[in-house]
């Protein structure tokens, strides 16, 4: 039976690959040729994106590939700034969810529904053809193996908020969307309810994911709230006595990739969604050890594949100001 069942998930991956092997159109390719010049706009880590580059000119060697890379609201103070003045300098747009969001909404995405996007969960694919996800960054509770056990620690809602956790559980103030998933989720009454009786647990806060694992790693407290997946398995990876758990919903940060509106190399462009969303470009993701999100490629973090992730519709976005300062209120955060 074991044999039967990796046979039909190699044969799922080899079939897959194949058709993504000639998944962009020739013409696109020939297009692009002459195109041969790239700009994509990040916010990825710099040696990880370099990865990509040179997987991708590696398959398309006839391509220049430039990177601007900017994080938040600095990427998009950017490219609303040289919209205003008649520049349209980007042509791949690989950044934070929200930064997807709105620039979706100011018209400045072209609509492209890469043949690579049946491959992956519906969550995970613009709805209206205008971005797809090239990975997941999945909020977990990471824990300090040395001190709590795997048993003990809380997975659902109301177990965190046991008395028994009081002033042991760490978040990033920085990153506050799954609270407002949280209230989305609940309703806006019952969540901001549940969100004070988890404020008097005495959390800690602290700025930086990076820096939350890190602390975990080194024993400062034994649980860490909304932590990415990733950042607990890199720690892991590198002997660091830390793990996590994940609730029943979790909830999930990503990555989007998508053709600028006014891309002055489109062809170029989407054959990069192409590649970033094919077997070939999500394996160099899972060698990253971030988290693919096409059906099919493996990994190295166990039990990926039993979770059920979910998103937010973004709509907090809208009032980022209003929400956060909600949220400091509730929680008592000095400082974004």
């Amino acid at each position: 039976m074991k044999f039967t069942t990796r046979f039909f998930l190699l044969s799922l991956v080899l079939l897959s690959a194949a058709s993504s092997a000639r998944a962009s159109d020739p013409a696109t390719i020939e297009a692009a040729k002459k195109e041969g010049s790239l700009m994509i706009y990040n916010s990825m880590t710099p040696s990880q994106m370099q990865l990509i580059i040179n997987a991708f000119r590696a398959k398309y060697p006839f391509v220049e590939v430039k990177v601007y890379r900017a994080v938040g609201e600095r990427l998009l103070t950017k490219i609303f700034t040289e919209a205003q003045a008649g520049r349209h300098d980007f042509d791949v747009l690989q950044s934070g969810d929200t930064q997807a969001y709105f620039l979706k909404k100011k018209n400045l995405l072209a609509k492209y529904v890469s043949p690579e996007v049946k491959y992956l969960p519906k969550i995970f694919v613009d709805p209206d053809g205008y971005w797809a996800a090239m990975y997941s960054m999945p909020k977990v509770i990471g824990y300090n193996t040395r001190m709590v056990k795997r048993s003990e620690v809380p997975r659902t809602d109301e177990e965190l908020l046991n008395p028994k956790w009081k002033g042991k559980i760490a978040t990033d103030h920085t990153k506050p969307e799954p609270f407002f998933w949280i209230m989305q989720r609940m309703g806006h009454e019952k969540g901001l309810v549940y969100l004070k009786k988890l404020a008097a647990q005495d959390m800690r806060f602290y700025a930086g994911l990076s820096l939350l694992t890190s602390l975990l790693a080194a024993g400062e407290f034994p649980l860490g709230l909304y932590t990415y997946l990733h950042s607990v398995e890199e720690a892991k990876s590198k002997g660091a006595p830390v793990e996590w758990v994940a609730q029943d919903q979790v909830f999930t940060k990503f990555q989007p990739v998508s053709v600028a509106a006014k891309a002055l190399h489109p062809n170029v462009a989407k054959l990069y969604v192409d590649f970033g969303l094919s077997v070939e470009g999500q394996k160099l993701i899972a060698s990253m050890g971030r988290v693919p999100v096409r059906t099919g490629v493996p990994t190295n973090i166990a039990g990926l594949d039993k979770l059920n992730f979910v998103i937010d519709d973004l709509s907090w976005v809208e009032d980022y100001n209003k929400n956060y300062e909600l949220f400091r209120s509730t929680f008592g955060v000095d400082a974004k």
